[in-house]
């Protein structure tokens, strides 16, 4: 992490210079955006922030301040190309900002947008990417030689200049990030759900919910199930329904203790983003569409409203 970050004595000193090199070329440590704080502390990631503020957004994936520091380096002449190592989520969201900068000051010559890699018996999704200051001018793409590579490692239309439509504001909502081992098998829940009345004189099945994340649709469903106590019921209502309740503490609440931070350690009872407007959209609906947030492939399922969409999946509210 110091080629990230320079201190002395404790104390944030500045962005660290990495020496001149013709080529660079690596396998960057990757960490998702939103483990980075879990993994590498708060103090890390706020000054991580902090130094590359208007170049990375917070959120990104850790391997993107490597692709900025190399293009960095490039446009500043002290490496005249670069080749990096990324999983595939390079291509999107704010991870994609770091490949628009590339283009800005340079250009991307080589990409394998999407290709298989297995380590340690772990099979992932990955891209490789080759980028200088524009002065090569040969572009291979997926092993095809192309006119040029966008920022979203695609060679044709670019659809990363795509920008939102406020006509389709408030149609589609990310789905509940559960932050936590809150689902549990149908099984499990057949049998909370045919547990006796809990002593509040309520059901367990207020806090049973049907929960389908990018598997549900790319693969068969997996009658999966979530406990789900919504956006802010109290702790004491929630430990009135025993059985869910008794498994989240055993289950959910020494993780989240662990983490040490903020609501996502004082409500522990509570998923780490229950996604309030997803909720409120989706409750009134008897269906709904549902895709997956990333996908080489686009497809679309109905689910019916009770089911609990993970952060996974993007679902849809039919236009009135």
């Amino acid at each position: 992490m110091d080629a990230l970050i320079a201190r002395e004595n404790g104390q944030l000193l500045k962005e660290p210079e990495w020496p001149e090199a013709d080529v660079i070329v690596g396998n960057p440590p990757f960490l998702g955006g939103s483990k980075m704080r879990r993994e590498l502390g708060e103090e890390y990631v706020n000054d991580l922030w902090k130094l590359y503020e208007g170049r990375i957004p917070a959120g990104a994936d850790l391997v993107c301040y490597w692709f900025e520091k190399a293009r960095e380096q490039i446009q500043n002449g002290r490496t005249l190309r670069a080749g990096l190592l990324a999983t595939n989520s390079i291509r999107g969201g704010s991870n994609r900002r770091v490949l628009e900068r590339i283009k800005q000051t340079g250009a991307i010559f080589f990409a394998e947008s999407d290709r298989p890699w297995v380590l340690e018996g772990a099979a992932v999704r990955v891209s490789m990417v080759g980028f200088d200051d524009g002065t090569e001018q040969e572009r291979i793409l997926d092993g095809t030689a192309t006119t040029g590579i966008n920022p979203d490692l695609t060679g044709s239309l670019d659809l990363s200049m795509a920008r939102l439509l406020k006509e389709n504001k408030g149609l589609g909502f990310r789905g509940n990030q559960k932050g936590g081992p809150f689902d549990i098998t149908g099984d499990l829940a057949r049998a909370m759900l045919a547990a006796p009345i809990n002593a509040n004189g309520r059901r367990n099945d207020e806090v049973l919910r049907p929960w389908v994340n990018g598997l549900d649709i790319t693969r068969r469903p997996r009658d999966m199930w979530i406990i789900d106590f919504g956006v802010d019921m109290p702790l004491e209502e929630a430990a009135l329904y025993e059985l869910p309740f008794e498994y989240v503490k055993e289950q959910v609440y020494p993780i989240r203790a662990a983490a040490g931070r903020g609501e996502e350690k004082d409500k522990w009872w509570i998923h780490e983003r229950p996604r309030p407007e997803m909720r409120v959209a989706i409750r009134p609906l008897q269906r709904y569409i549902a895709t997956t947030h990333t996908s080489k492939h686009r497809l679309f399922v109905w689910f019916e409203g009770r089911v609990l969409p993970d952060h996974a999946l993007i679902s849809l509210r039919p236009r009135r």
